[in-house]
């Protein structure tokens, strides 16, 4: 009985022994394998973030329009007041059309004008001779300009200012009598200025 017990313990003992010694030889030949290739590492550069400088385009083309008639012309723009008042004296200032005074609450700007003295600034080679031979079709004069909000635009126009009234100009009586209204050049001039080449940021 002891015999068959420790027969039983030993053909235990030897199986266990005889399975621990077997070595699955599955997967331990890779030779037939396809192995990925070795990639370098490369240290990527720092990204140099350039700063984005504000595209800014030249003139209102889509947003202004002439209006009124070719003796009284009208600029109207597709802007509110405030935004129209800016633009109108920033036209001036390019224009270099001297202002004299302005009342933003009432929507005036009162400035001299000589529309010969513009023509002959912005002109060719020609109409600068013609300007220097032919006597000066207008002279120096002061003008109001007014900017207002008509229901959905705001509209640019000008009136000459009468010698009654006129206190911007150093002008002797006899000089201001002469004048011509050029109040029509004075505003193709700005309309032109607001359409092709006020900087406008988009």
């Amino acid at each position: 009985m002891k015999l068959n017990n420790i027969g039983c313990w030993f053909l235990v003992s030897l199986l266990i022994v005889s399975c621990s010694d077997i070595k699955s030889t599955r997967y331990q030949d890779n030779s037939e394998l396809e192995m990925p290739p070795r990639m370098k590492i490369v240290e990527k550069p720092k990204a140099i973030v350039e700063k984005k400088q504000e595209k800014v385009e030249s003139g209102l083309s889509n947003d202004i329009f002439l209006a009124g008639s070719t003796e009284k012309p009208i600029i109207k723009i597709k802007k509110l007041f405030d935004r129209s008042w800016n633009i109108v004296e920033q036209a001036l200032k390019l224009r270099e059309i001297e202002i004299s005074d302005k009342n933003r609450e009432l929507g005036v700007f009162y400035v001299l004008f000589d529309p010969d003295a513009q023509t002959s600034g912005t002109s060719g080679l020609f109409d600068n001779l013609t300007f220097f031979f032919f006597e000066d079709e207008y002279e120096e004069a002061a003008y109001k300009i007014h900017v207002a909000w008509r229901d959905s635009d705001t509209e640019v126009s000008v009136e000459l200012v009468d010698q009654e009234n006129n206190d911007l100009l150093d002008d002797g009586e006899d000089d201001f009598d002469g004048a011509v209204d050029g109040g029509a050049q004075l505003i193709k001039a700005l309309f032109k200025t607001i359409r092709d080449d006020l900087p406008v940021p988009k």
